[in-house]
């Protein structure tokens, strides 16, 4: 295999695991909310190179992949993250109205009653929940706001998010936890 750098536009969504059988077969762990984008006959990039998945049971998360033939061979791919690309992520994905992916919310401007809070440096998910990690606006660090700042992705927060490049994301009730972060 001829090893990768990975690539910003890269997006994660499988890890192999442990090694299943002597065939090549190993588990596949999902690391996408899309469980589509882990398909039979499909090319994935590894810091390694690309593995083609050749066979993949998603009840059982076991997989074997294209020249992977033995229990040693497959030991040799035990824990190499899988990526697709953004596009190929957003051929296979069908959203649904008012969502999105992370990596199209990941630069997105923070704005509040017209005032810029801060820009979306990160998407963080805890006990099922996804935050939004803020980087406060230079204006407001100047004011002694904290550098970061987290908020829920909530409907309660989150009134709109703007297709416009760049993307604003409309809130609620942000500038009080920044104030109070």
């Amino acid at each position: 295999m001829k090893k990768n750098i990975i690539q910003k536009d890269w997006v994660s969504v499988g890890k192999v695991g442990k090694s299943v059988g002597v065939k090549g077969k190993v588990l596949l762990h999902l690391l996408s909310d899309f469980p589509e984008t882990l398909q039979k006959d499909i090319s994935y990039f590894t810091k390694n190179g690309e593995l083609t998945i050749e066979a993949y049971d998603p009840i059982n998360s076991i997989a074997k992949f294209v020249g992977i033939d033995s229990k040693e061979s497959a030991k040799t791919i035990t824990n190499l993250i899988l990526y697709t690309t953004q596009e190929a992520t957003k051929q296979y994905c069908l959203l649904r109205e008012e969502e999105y992916f992370w990596f199209d919310i990941i630069g997105s401007f923070i704005v509040e009653n017209d005032e810029v809070l801060g820009r979306v440096q990160e998407v963080e998910r805890f006990c099922k929940e996804d935050f939004l990690w803020i980087q406060t606006s230079d204006e407001l660090q100047k004011q002694s706001y904290p550098k970061y700042f987290l908020i829920p992705y909530t409907k309660r927060y989150i009134l709109k998010v703007e297709a416009s490049n760049p993307k604003n994301i409309h809130t609620q009730f942000c500038k009080d936890i920044l104030e109070n972060s």
